[in-house]
Parts: structure tokens; C-alpha cells; sequence
């Protein structure tokens, strides 16, 4: 063969090595690529794919709690329309008009987690939500609507704060329909000791 032809017959090798590496990578071609926005309410997964979807938005509840910006849990007006039925996504538009008021007195307070470490999550009022009901969701998707939201301070002692709102896990992770509540953290937080989990992840 000549010098040209190796040259192309290596170059033919390596592309197709290229291809199988990026579809080992990517799981296999059959999957599908994860939506970057919400689309539909889904019931939690019973494996490990539910506890990493947990343990996900306990960092992103404890991460917007030292930036002292809980909102930014809430589904913007575009998601809402996707997993709620129209009246839900609108009465949900009009809700969230009053969390800057219900939040806003505990805001100072979140400084206290500065510093600290997400440790571990745990939730109440976990379930399956089926659709059309109470909170319109389009389709069945888990719900839970209170959250232990737990860190570890540079001492090791913990601190740990309540969230409460309506949760709802879809095709791109947990967001909340709604925000009711965001309790000031508390060190050593008694509940660390005796509220009962519907479920939980991380280190409590």
C-alpha cells in the first residue's frame, strides 16, 4: 500500500475509535440526551437515580440558602406551564408575588450558614401526586413539601434549617411551585435528633 493510503487507512482507525469512545461516554447511542428545562412531572426513580435527585436539590436548596436567595428553587413562569395544568400555572404565577414579603424577614439570617458545608437533606410529606389533582400537575410526579436542609460547620458542628413550599420532581431535577417558608438556621438544630424522614440523603 502506498504512504498515502496507510496514511488514510489510519485516519479512517482513529475516527472510528473517536465514534465508539463518545458513544461508551454517552451511555450508549440509544439514550437520550436530558432536557436542560422542565417538561413533565415524573415519580421519583426507586433506585439510586432517586437518591442522587434528592441528594441534587439539597445542594441547590443549601447552596441558594448561603446566597441567601431561596427563590432562585422556584420554577420560572415557562416551567410552570409545562408541568401544570393551565389554571395550577396560573394561580402558581400569582402565589409567588408574595414569597419576596414571607421571606424577606429571614434573609439577614441565612449569613450563618456562610462558611459551612452541605452535609445531607431530609424530607416530610413525600409522595407520589397524581395528575389533576390538587396541585395540577400534567402528569403523576413525587412531590414533597418541607425539607431539613442540613450543613456542617468548619467546627463539625451542624446547622440545619426548614424549607418549606411544594417540591415537584421532573425530567430536569426538583424546583418548587411554590416557597412558603425558610426557617433561621440553627445550630445543633433539634430536629437533627428527632423529626421523623419520609426520606433523606447525604449525612444527617
Amino acid at each position: 500500500m502506498s504512504r498515502s493510503g496507510l496514511y488514510h487507512a489510519r485516519l479512517a482507525v482513529l475516527a472510528s475509535g473517536f465514534v465508539l469512545g463518545l458513544a461508551s461516554c454517552g451511555g450508549g447511542s440509544a439514550s437520550a440526551p436530558r432536557s436542560a428545562s422542565p417538561q413533565k412531572p415524573l415519580p421519583l426513580p426507586a433506585d439510586a437515580g432517586g437518591r442522587q435527585a434528592l441528594d441534587a436539590v439539597g445542594r441547590r436548596m443549601f447552596a441558594a440558602l448561603q446566597r441567601r436567595d431561596p427563590a432562585k428553587l422556584l420554577f420560572d413562569d415557562d416551567s410552570l406551564r409545562a408541568i401544570l395544568v393551565p389554571e395550577a400555572a396560573t394561580r402558581a404565577s400569582a402565589l409567588r408575588l408574595g414569597v419576596s414579603t414571607r421571606l424577606g424577614p429571614v434573609l439577614d439570617s441565612l449569613a450563618q450558614l456562610r462558611g459551612a458545608r452541605y452535609s445531607g437533606i431530609c424530607v416530610q410529606n413525600a409522595r407520589t401526586e397524581r395528575s389533576a389533582g390538587a396541585i395540577g400537575l400534567k402528569s403523576d410526579g413525587f412531590v414533597f413539601d418541607r425539607a431539613l436542609v442540613i450543613g456542617v460547620e468548619t467546627d463539625g458542628g451542624r446547622i440545619a434549617s426548614w424549607v418549606e413550599g411544594t417540591f415537584v420532581y421532573t425530567n430536569a431535577g426538583f424546583g418548587a411551585i411554590d416557597l412558603m417558608s425558610v426557617e433561621e438556621p440553627r445550630r445543633e438544630h433539634s430536629d437533627l435528633e428527632l423529626a421523623p424522614c419520609d426520606m433523606q440523603a447525604g449525612t444527617r
